[in-house]
């Protein structure tokens, strides 16, 4: 029992309390095997040695907090994304994995659906993009307050209302933009 929660909230604790150990379970199964594929994969890295890593150990409780509190599957492979390349020693040091592991946890799918198109590694969907325009600017908002995307609109045009969607325009993806999507991208891909 929680303190201070009785009655109809003990029992909404105890519903979801299942589901949230199943989602945990299931995510570091699935995390633990694939950094157990990557051992033989990449020089040096040994999964024995990770419990002596404090950014990998800080990085995968703040992904598996993360990974608990959702269900879309885009967010989910990016945190893992994330967590093995820091394991792998392929991700930037420090404060910048925090803060983009933090970016992953409180973006949808559509900023990472957004962010990748800017980059030019995925253009489809651009008009699906445009028939949610309530949706779209408010990401493409979030992402260029968050320092990820370049408004390239002159000047003048910035900050006014417009007749089209804002993924209409062609924003770039600044550097560490760029980083991000690194950082979330699967190593696996590039290892032989």
């Amino acid at each position: 029992m929680i303190p201070f929660v009785g009655g109809v909230g003990a029992e909404l604790v105890g519903l979801l309390s299942s589901p949230v150990s199943e989602r945990r379970d299931a995510w570091l199964e699935d995390l633990a095997r694939r950094l157990h594929d990557l051992e033989g994969r990449v020089d040096g890295f040994h999964f024995e040695q990770l419990a002596d890593n404090e950014q990998f150990v800080s990085a995968t409780l703040q992904a598996t907090q993360a990974a608990s509190r959702t269900h879309h599957k885009e967010k989910l492979e990016a945190l893992r994304n994330a967590v093995l390349n820091i394991a792998i020693s392929k991700a930037p040091a420090g404060d910048l994995q925090l803060i983009f592991l933090h970016l992953v946890d409180s973006f949808t799918p559509t900023h990472l659906k957004v962010l990748s198109h800017f980059a030019g590694k995925d253009r489809s969907g651009a008009n699906q993009f445009r028939r949610e325009r309530d949706l779209t600017d408010q990401v493409v908002c979030d992402l260029r307050d968050r320092g990820l995307l370049r408004d390239t609109r002159p000047y003048a045009a910035r900050g006014r209302d417009d007749a089209e969607a804002l993924v209409y325009y062609d924003w770039e993806a600044t550097n560490l933009g760029r980083e991000f999507l690194e950082f979330i991208k699967s190593p696996e891909g590039n290892l032989p």
